[in-house]
């Protein structure tokens, strides 16, 4: 005669083992949230399957970008690199500075500024509106968006009147 087991008495020992998915005492949260802070970790007996927990938050990378409007190596490094790298990274990862002016010159003449830009006037154009952006949505990730699209094409001040034609 064969030896009947419970089902469940054999899935007890899986029940009890630690690191399965199974809360253990002093544990009140299910196991999507073991990682999700430190605390919760610590009284689930997670800590060590949390790879989130194991390094402190590092401090944003600060990165700053002088560029033209109109230079193609700039506007190939927004598009190709920085855009998508900020796209990809958690929102804390970077602080970025976008400073639309690069190589401009500026003087003052009768009282007013005048600039003369390394690509021309469409230049110096592209460069005040898209720090004119910056300045009036003062939220990097309201006006990058808007930039990077003005920086997809072959130019910035176009790009725009397709986008917004009023």
């Amino acid at each position: 005669m064969a030896l009947v087991v419970p089902l469940a008495l054999l899935a007890l020992p899986a029940l009890l083992a630690p690191g399965l998915g199974v809360a253990l005492p002093g544990c009140d949260y299910p196991a999507h949230l073991w990682c999700s802070s430190r605390e919760i970790a610590v009284a689930c007996q997670a800590e060590s399957h949390c790879a989130n927990l194991s390094h402190p938050a590092a401090a944003p990378v600060e990165l700053s970008l002088y560029y033209e409007s109109m230079c193609s190596a700039c506007r190939n490094f927004m598009v190709e690199q920085l855009f998508t790298t900020w796209l990809l990274l958690p929102i804390e990862t970077m602080s970025i500075t976008l400073v639309p002016y690069g190589n401009a010159q500026e003087k003052e003449v009768c009282g007013k500024w005048q600039f003369q830009c390394q690509h021309g006037s469409e230049e110096c154009l592209g460069n005040m509106i898209q720090a004119c952006l910056m300045h009036e949505a003062q939220n990097f990730t309201t006006y990058f968006p808007v930039i990077f699209c003005m920086e997809s094409g072959t130019s910035a001040t176009k790009n725009l009147e397709a986008v917004c034609p009023c």
